[in-house]
């Protein structure tokens, strides 16, 4: 006779689903409707049915190995046909949450931004530090404090704070996020290896693609595949909240672009090497600028549509919500406001208003970036890494 294994029920791990949002997991009762009308779902892997199961068992190490947690995009059909009202979109989604408080550290940042309150507190510190750091460069540089004015009587934020003193509060923060966010990823890419069965070495390690072979071959096909929206657009009940997340994802890239054309320029070209002029402030019409607002008002239009998404299907009742849902968009809709918002009022040359939206910018921009190893925002992370291992398990195991 074969040996039977002995299942230990992890109860803290349903419990912590259940809390996340997941409480409908014990309604279940396997009937594999949700794995039939999902259209990511496969015969080889059917979610999110094992994982239902897995949930009510306690089995939180397969399901921190199981990649179709994050290949899972909440499109909630399956919620939408269970019969037993079990909503496995919103368990799933509460899995995720979950694995992302797993992989983060510290812990408190974590539950400091997942909650209304922390996030705002966060937000007011970070616009404590600005305005710190803005004084002491007013002493520094002798620009009137907090409302300077440049040479001709208007609203320049180069003079309240430029690229460099920005620079030197976001890049300890950056360093930090990337720490982080490494830390969780490589953590989450070896229980992917334990949840695939990838075979180890004679060394008792598993093996690596190469460096060449996990951008080109691994990771940018899935970065393409994610800014298509590929598997997004093949969801039924809310196949139009792909277009707000599609927004949002683009005007992130761009975003991305602007920000570094200035530190590149402003602080090496300018600052260290001294080849070129200040930057800043850009021309209206120049390329950078034109993207830079393109991307703010794509942010806003983004994230605006999927509030609004969210916001119906939340009253009909095809989707659950949870605090960090709401946070992240609201935080998201407040970075492009005050952003396009601190521009257009600079134009109107509104020193006492301009200012503290400007500080209130780079707050909400600083806890956003924050965000992303903490909240709902490391879906960045852990599905782009879901999609690359799903990519390179399968050529391990030569399916």
């Amino acid at each position: 006779m074969g040996e039977y294994k002995k299942i230990e029920p992890d109860l803290s791990f349903v419990k912590g689903v259940m809390a996340a949002g997941g409480d409908t997991v014990n309604r279940c009762y396997q009937c594999a409707t949700c794995s039939v009308v999902c259209p990511l779902s496969t015969e080889e892997s059917p979610f999110p049915r094992k994982e239902m199961l897995w949930a009510q068992w306690g089995l939180g190490d397969r399901i921190a190995g199981d990649p179709d947690v994050w290949l899972c995009h909440q499109c909630a059909d399956c919620t939408a046909y269970c019969p037993r009202g079990a909503r496995p979109g919103d368990v799933l989604g509460a899995m995720r949450s979950k694995a992302i408080r797993h992989y983060s550290t510290p812990k408190f940042l974590a539950d400091l931004l997942g909650n209304p309150g922390g996030v705002v507190a966060a937000v007011v510190a970070a616009m404590v530090v600005v305005l710190v750091v803005a004084g002491l460069w007013s002493q520094h540089t002798g620009h009137a404090f907090p409302f300077p004015l440049n040479e001709e009587g208007k609203v320049e934020y180069s003079q309240f704070l430029s690229v460099l003193p920005i620079d030197a509060m976001f890049l300890p923060l950056v360093f930090f996020v990337l720490v982080v966010s490494a830390r969780g990823v490589l953590n989450f890419w070896s229980d992917l290896n334990v949840g695939a069965g990838i075979p180890t070495t004679y060394t008792g390690t598993y093996p690596r693609p190469g460096f060449g072979a996990l951008i080109g071959r691994y990771l940018w096909p899935s970065i393409v595949e994610i800014f298509r929206h590929e598997r997004f657009k093949k969801c039924g009940v809310t196949v139009d909240r792909a277009r707000g997340h599609l927004w949002l994802l683009w005007s992130f890239l761009f975003l991305f672009i602007v920000t570094n054309y200035d530190f590149v320029m402003e602080d090496f070209f300018h600052a260290a090497l001294g080849w070129i002029g200040p930057v800043t402030p850009l021309p209206v019409l120049h390329p950078v600028k034109l993207l830079a607002n393109l991307g703010a008002v794509m942010l806003i239009g983004g994230a605006w549509m999927v509030l609004q998404m969210r916001s119906r299907l939340t009253r009909e009742g095809d989707l659950k919500s949870a605090s960090q849902d709401w946070i992240l968009i609201w935080l998201i809709l407040m970075v492009g406001l005050t952003g396009l918002g601190s521009e257009v009022l600079r134009w109107m040359n509104l020193a006492p208003v301009a200012y503290p939206v400007y500080v209130l910018h780079l707050g909400c921009v600083a806890v956003l970036f924050l965000s992303l190893p903490y909240t709902k925002f490391g879906h960045l992370l852990y599905r782009t890494t879901a999609y690359v291992h799903q990519r390179w398990a399968a050529d391990v195991k030569g399916d």
